[in-house]
């Protein structure tokens, strides 16, 4: 007898913008009685009293939640209260945060089962029974592993109402598991290899173009382990491109080849982006942890990507691995580095439930947090102090690299250090000793806080150190080595305000910039024949000057060249990999 039923499944995501792809995949796979199971997603910055009262609005007959590292502790709570106030409520977990110790969840959390492994053949098994009044059948661990799997070819496409994704990110899986065996991750246990067919993929990557959909991430442990996968896709992407969507991809850098290149440098700019795990460049590390990986064939793969200027690289690093002490983390951290990536991440090892590195932490005298995610604290190579001042690069290297906001004045700061690591380790230890960490500063405050770290640096007269080439950003020859103080002083406040107005038409001048006072009768005839002749932005010929000056805006830089230079900024064209605007240096002969 069928059983009218209730079936809630519930995803608490990290940020808004994140989606939950396993509820929806579980419900998809619902089969005839989809229509029973009802889906809700809440965020971790939602209070529980919310989350609880929505859940009881629903009058659910059967509750399941998906649990990850970053909500384990907030669906316990709820859980604890959902008890108290929906007793009769039959309540399910899923998710790798409960699948490797299923049976203490199950006793901790007061629990009907736990769904474990592959979830969509076990999802469909659990609502088929309680639809049909059959639920005491069901043992407290439904192992997915055990259990019919459903194939990615047979899990329906369950995007189609695309709007209600608006504002968020799409994922998607064309591929679930990994070759690799990486010791710190989940994906190396399972070895088995499961790929939706390419026909279906293009198909669904079509609908997303179709649909304008901004970005599709796809989550693909290593989306491009089987060329014969990997290869078809991103050439069905080029010749469909429709100029606004973004594809994200992580990839194993060293597994690319002419084919790819090929491929590659053809996509238009911010079309793909690459998020490629590096996680050490320290031989004895890499081979510890059971990864394959060539670094020399990285650097190659990335410098020859970065050549093209049409795909955002993002290279991952990880502290707190085995063998890797603060000096050889810090030789990882400038072998990165020196790739100039759009963004460098400094993840901390997270010791996972039935990872292969949880066998190891006797030996490798780790020491990880007590609750998720598990990080660690100190390991036989990595103090505590050490884990904790890496915490503070970790914090500025978001601020001022991985922003994009910075780039030329951090180029040039880096030449009064030996390698990129010590600017961002005096940069941290500035921030302490200022008492600036905690403190939410505004996009200005931040570009005065490092024209005040630079201008203190500067003034202890340290002389270069030729970190980098002296070329500029125009790749004009300047040699700084005998400016003085004060001329060094002047060419940071250019940098920093040639960063600020490539991200930003400023209405209030940065307190920082030099005075535009002597220039101002040669930027006003600059706008006025732009005006009139429109030569250097023909696609602004429609605007007179007031409406120039919208969207223009000329500077004056006296140092940062071999003599002083107009440059317009224009802020309606911006490159899709760093969202600077435009930026035209005014001839000599214009005038």
């Amino acid at each position: 007898m069928v059983t009218i039923m209730n079936i809630l499944l519930v995803a608490i995501n990290a940020k808004y913008i994140h989606s939950n792809p396993a509820v929806f995949s579980l419900k998809s796979c619902a089969g005839e009685y989809e229509s029973h199971v009802d889906v809700m997603e809440f965020t971790i910055n939602q209070q529980t009293s919310y989350i609880l009262s929505e859940i009881y609005k629903k009058r659910p007959d059967v509750v399941a939640f998906s649990c990850y590292i970053w909500n384990r502790n907030m669906v316990g709570e709820i859980i604890f209260d959902l008890h108290k106030i929906m007793p009769n409520v039959e309540i399910w977990a899923g998710g790798p945060e409960v699948s490797y110790d299923a049976s203490d969840v199950i006793k901790e959390w007061e629990l009907r089962g736990v769904m474990s492994g592959y979830g969509e053949g076990t999802f469909n098994r659990l609502v088929s029974a309680y639809v049909n009044g059959v639920s005491e059948s069901l043992p407290i661990v439904l192992d997915g592993n055990n259990s019919s799997r459903i194939l990615l070819d047979e899990i329906p496409f369950w995007y189609q109402n695309i709007e209600d994704f608006e504002h968020r990110i799409v994922y998607y899986e064309s591929s679930r598991g990994c070759p690799f065996s990486c010791s710190y991750c989940l994906s190396s246990i399972d070895k088995t290899m499961d790929f939706r067919s390419v026909e279906y993929v293009c198909r669904d990557v079509d609908f997303f173009l179709q649909q304008n959909v901004v970005q599709v991430k796809f989550v693909d442990r290593t989306f491009n382990c089987k060329k014969d996968h990997a290869l078809p896709i991103l050439q069905y992407i080029l010749e469909h491109d429709n100029g606004i969507t973004n594809f994200h991809f992580e990839i194993s850098a060293d597994l690319l080849d002419e084919d790819y290149f090929t491929l590659l440098a053809k996509l238009r700019p911010g079309a793909v982006q690459f998020e490629i795990g590096v996680q050490s460049t320290n031989p004895q590390t890499i081979s510890e942890i059971n990864r394959k990986m060539d670094f020399d064939k990285v650097v190659d793969v990335v410098r020859r990507i970065s050549s093209w200027n049409n795909i955002h690289v993002h290279l991952d690093l990880i502290a707190g691995l085995p063998y890797e002490d603060l000096k050889i983390f810090k030789k990882s951290f400038n072998d990165v580095y020196a790739l100039f990536p759009e963004q460098l991440q400094l993840g901390f090892l997270k010791v996972l439930k039935g990872s292969a590195m949880e066998l190891h932490v006797a030996e490798y005298g780790l020491v990880y947090t007590s609750l998720p995610p598990y990080e660690v604290l100190s390991t036989k190579w990595l103090s505590y102090e050490d884990v904790c001042h890496l915490k503070l690069i970790e914090e500025v290297l978001e601020i001022y690299y991985n922003s994009g906001q910075f780039r030329n004045t951090l180029l040039y700061l880096c030449s009064y250090f030996n390698t990129p690591y010590d600017l961002y380790d005096v940069l941290a230890a500035w921030y302490e000793e200022h008492d600036l960490f905690g403190i939410q500063s505004s996009r200005t405050r931040k570009y005065e806080i490092l024209m005040e770290f630079g201008t203190a640096l500067i003034s202890q007269n340290i002389q270069l150190r030729n970190c980098f080439s002296k070329e500029n950003i125009f790749s004009e020859k300047y040699e700084y080595e005998n400016d003085s103080v004060e001329k060094r002083i002047s060419i940071l406040q250019e940098y920093l305000t040639y960063d600020l107005y490539l991200r930003e038409h400023m209405k209030n001048r940065p307190s920082f910039a030099p005075s535009l006072d002597r220039w101002k009768n040669d930027i006003h005839d600059i706008l006025h024949k732009e005006s009139q002749a429109h030569l250097m932005f023909p696609e602004l010929s429609g605007c007179n000057y007031r409406e120039l000056t919208k969207a223009l805006h000329v500077e004056v830089f006296e140092n940062i060249f071999v003599k002083p230079s107009f440059m317009i900024f224009c802020y309606d064209r911006r490159d899709p990999l760093t969202n600077n605007c435009n930026v035209i240096k005014v001839n000599d002969n214009f005038f």
